[in-house]
């Protein structure tokens, strides 16, 4: 740009605007040395930087500031604006805060539990000694908490004397939850010393748990042991959310469980068999429509429809529009399935109508419209069974004129047909549709019955002939087609010589040639491993091979046999197993034995760990129910040997013994704990009251110690 002198500062306001664009020459004696630079570089080298500074540092500004607010030092009175950055170390505000946007953090993360409970706060003061405590309170605030809450907090404990903080995370599914390197606490709030705002309140630790609350604790009531409208609430873990209702203690019982989300794997300890990711739901309540993925199986509560479908077999259960099918179903149109006895009772009803109607020896008007209904019955029901037959009925058969084999092309000449039994269906089929015919027609109004009226009758029970027929060849097929796809890689080798067979699977079939009802697999059946003995091996007495896993003797690869009866010609042994043997579950965090497949056990010896007692934990499922528990601890002890106890978790279980009657003696009283050593122990496992439970019967016991054990 051009050459600008300025001599007088306020005639050049209009050109000092352009400051940054002015170009400034630097002369030096050496004048390729010279130096361009235009304004706004001379600014930023020239120009003072800022700088921050604490409000106490700058002379006056504190003075300034103490006249603007108040003696509580929080109070500018007006609106206040603030441009450009602004840093505190805390703020506080007693409405809302509004911003366009937090830009801190974009994942809120918990580590924790997470509560919704009625009554929770923050400690404020504790006072050990008197077991009192003080809860944070804004001004006119009042306490959520109320007497006899059931209280909790987990928190980092710096004092905890002589006790020591959890090294692991644990769950016990019972309410005692543990975090590594944090103290649980439990108390109960047992008596208010401020009623006006619920703020101050003496309490009592849960037995057992030796903590007190602490300052700046967060804790959560979550029930009540007497105000029934304060025993509900909600906590969600990192696996799992859970409803609670009816907390009257400390211990979460399967009847506190109203409702759980996520992992369902801690419910085992309750009884319940339930694995993984789902639901548990004590109740469901449903408006609208609930189904499988598929849509083979689903329930509508608006109309009262409802269809259940087994893909392996075909058959099914459907109602829909008052009408009960069941059977072999198409699930996409169940109202097309039909079931053998269905036909029966259809042939028998058809069978007393024609009675009637022959009674009189004619046909009335009103029999006329009857019998139309019948025959586009009739004609619907040959296009069905048509299809079927031509699925199931056809057979291969070499062509054969006057007892010579006919042959094409020196091949043997082959014709496929359906068998003999669908022919005879056919004709009755023909015949009786010929005599429905002249007895519907309009003319005259009264048809006088011949011979041919009994064609009717025989055609209905060749209909009930062939849909047996059907049906047992459907089977049969379902049964061939199932084997051949779960063996599909499998060879069937034949040595003549040694009469050696070796095949992947070995079927019996029922004298009708219609179902496998036996058979010995080398692979897994599909739907037939069990998840505790394996693949099944053998099997006798099934209605089939896809009911392999329900037939009543079964023989898996593990060795565990399930049969309905059993006749022994010598003795039946079954081996004592230590604790520590493969077959009882042993729990390392809980340093617990619990039985499993072993019935037959010695309690003493080495447990896995040291101390004066061991811990068996017996099963409270039903699926025990008829089972023989033998327990033998050696009657040789010594100083050091450890007494064993049987424990129950389930209130809904227990032992029954004669160790806890009622108050009248008549009644056993189920017990969760006992404690014995040195001797003999048996208990037989019997149904509870309890729908899907057990109780274990004491039926044979020399133990020389024997006691209820309370802990």
């Amino acid at each position: 740009m051009s050459e600008i002198r300025i001599k007088e500062l306020a005639s050049a306001a209009g050109q000092l605007d352009k400051f940054d664009e002015f170009e400034f020459i630097v002369d030096v004696p050496a004048a390729e040395a010279s130096m361009k630079i235009k304004g706004r570089e001379l600014q930023e080298r020239v120009a003072p930087k800022a700088h921050t500074h604490k409000i106490a540092e700058v002379q006056g500004l504190q003075s300034s500031l103490d006249k603007k607010l108040d003696k509580t030092g929080g109070v500018v009175s007006g609106d206040l604006s603030v441009e450009g950055n602004t840093y505190m170390r805390n703020l506080r505000l007693e409405e809302f805060l509004e911003v366009p946007e937090f830009r801190y953090n974009r994942v809120e993360t918990t580590v924790g539990d997470q509560w919704s409970a009625p009554g929770a706060g923050i400690i404020e003061l504790v006072d050990r000694e008197t077991c009192r405590l003080v809860i944070k309170l804004e001004v006119g605030e009042i306490s959520s908490l109320r007497a006899n809450d059931l209280c909790m907090g987990i928190f980092k404990n710096a004092e905890v004397g002589n006790y020591t903080e959890p090294t692991t995370d644990s769950d016990d599914s019972f309410g005692t939850r543990t975090f590594a390197g944090f103290t649980t606490c439990y108390f109960r709030l047992v008596e208010c010393l401020n009623t006006s705002t619920y703020g101050e309140w003496r309490y009592e630790l849960r037995e057992g748990f030796p903590y007190h609350p602490a300052e700046a604790m967060n804790i959560v009531a979550f029930g009540n042991t007497s105000d029934s409208t304060r025993q509900t609430s909600r906590y969600s873990t990192r696996t799992y959310e859970r409803y609670l209702v009816g907390m009257n203690d400390w211990r979460i019982r399967l009847r506190n469980i109203a409702a759980q989300f996520g992992d369902l794997s801690n419910l085992s300890a309750h009884g319940l068999n339930m694995r993984g990711y789902s639901a548990y739901l004590k109740n469901i309540y449903l408006q609208g429509y609930i189904s499988d993925a598929l849509g083979d199986s689903w329930f509508d509560s608006v109309s009262g429809d409802v269809q259940l479908y087994d893909r392996s077999t075909g058959c099914g259960i459907s109602f829909k529009d008052g009408v009960l099918r069941f059977g072999r179903i198409d699930p996409t149109n169940p109202e097309e399935g039909t079931d053998l006895d269905v036909v029966l009772r259809d042939v028998e009803s058809a069978k007393e109508s024609l009675a009637q109607m022959n009674s009189d020896s004619v046909i009335s008007p009103v029999e006329k419209t009857y019998l139309r209904e019948r025959l586009a019955d009739i004609r619907a029901e040959y296009e069905e069974l048509l299809i079927d037959a031509e699925r199931y009925l056809v057979a291969e058969y070499l062509r054969v004129a006057n007892g010579v084999l006919r042959t094409a092309g020196g091949r043997a000449r082959r014709v496929y047909k359906k068998n003999d039994s669908w022919d005879a269906y056919v004709n009755a089929y023909i015949l009786a549709v010929s005599a429905l015919e002249k007895y519907t027609a309009a003319t005259p109004e009264y048809i006088e019955i011949e011979d041919d009226f009994a064609y009717i009758g025989a055609y209905y029970e060749a209909r009930a002939t062939i849909t047996k027929l059907l049906r047992d060849a459907a089977a049969t097929s379902s049964d061939l087609d199932y084997l051949r796809d779960n063996f599909q890689n499998s060879t069937t080798e034949l040595d003549g010589q040694a009469g050696v067979v070796l095949s992947g699977f070995v079927g019996v079939k029922d004298e009708g040639n219609a179902k496998v009802v036996a058979g010995m697999a080398g692979c897994a059946l599909a739907g037939a491993t069990d998840p505790k003995h394996g693949k099944l091996m053998f099997f006798a007495g099934a209605e089939g091979i896809e009911s392999a896993a329900e037939a009543t003797t079964r023989i898996y690869e593990d060795g565990h046999v399930e049969m309905g009866t059993g006749v022994f010609g010598g003795y039946v042994k079954v081996p004592f197993k230590g604790l520590y043997e493969e077959g009882t579950d042993y729990d390392e965090t809980a340093q617990e034995y619990t039985v499993n497949r072993n019935f037959n056990l010695i309690t003493s010896g080495r447990p896995k760990f040291g101390g004066y007692e061991v811990w068996l934990r017996l099963p409270t499922s039903d699926d025990y129910v008829g089972s023989v528990l033998t327990l033998y601890d050696v009657p040789v002890r010594t100083r050091s040997s450890p007494s064993l106890i049987l424990a129950i978790d389930d209130e809904d279980s227990g032992v029954l013994t004669p160790k806890s009657l009622d108050d009248a003696g008549l009644s056993f009283v189920p017990v969760q704990r006992l404690i014995m050593h040195a001797g003999l122990l048996q208990l037989v496992a019997v149904p509870s009251v309890e729908r899907g439970k057990c109780w274990w019967v004491e039926s044979y016991n020399t133990m020389l110690y024997y006691e209820k054990y309370d802990y």
